[in-house]
């Protein structure tokens, strides 16, 4: 006889069906959020680098989105207003929202580009960091000048320098 709520007993034996089951979740899961990490790291680093930003903070959690926002014309800080459950989470999916817009225009693509944002989000930032897009930003972006690559074989030419 199984044991009730997984407590065994003498002569009880126990189902590790559901252990294995959830262990095995937890494994496709972990290589999922890997996979799209390592992607969501490549297209951002191909998108600030074509708009002659340092690529390195692609792969900081967190920092990325700041860079992003702020690419977009928008205050880095805003993504800290996403950790406020509900209200500031939908405050600040407005605010990537525009920055998104902002970004998508700066490398020439209308604005209902953005629905691929919306509907396949990956496509949306594989095309923006691939193609052979220019950033021409219509905004003003609110990078730092620390933000901005210095000139190098990685850099784009036509990228703001800093000095």
């Amino acid at each position: 006889m199984a044991a009730p709520y997984g407590r065994a007993g003498p002569g009880d034996t126990v189902d590790y069906t559901t252990t294995t089951d959830l262990t095995a979740a937890y494994g496709w899961s972990a290589l999922g959020g890997l996979v799209a990490y390592v992607f969501y790291g490549f297209a951002l680093m191909g998108i600030f680098g074509k708009a002659g930003l340092k690529r390195w903070p692609a792969w900081v959690p967190f920092f990325s989105t700041w860079r992003l926002l702020q690419l977009g014309g928008q205050k880095g800080w805003l993504v800290l207003i996403g950790l406020i459950p509900i209200v500031g989470q939908l405050i600040y999916l407005v605010f990537l929202i525009i920055a998104g817009v902002h970004i998508q225009c700066g490398f020439g693509k209308p604005g209902v580009f953005y629905l691929l944002a919306i509907l396949v989000t990956p496509v949306w930032y594989g095309i923006l960091a691939w193609d052979r897009s220019v950033w021409a930003p219509r905004h003003t972006p609110i990078v730092p000048r620390s933000g901005y690559a210095e000139p190098g074989p990685l850099s784009d030419p036509a990228a703001p320098t800093a000095s």
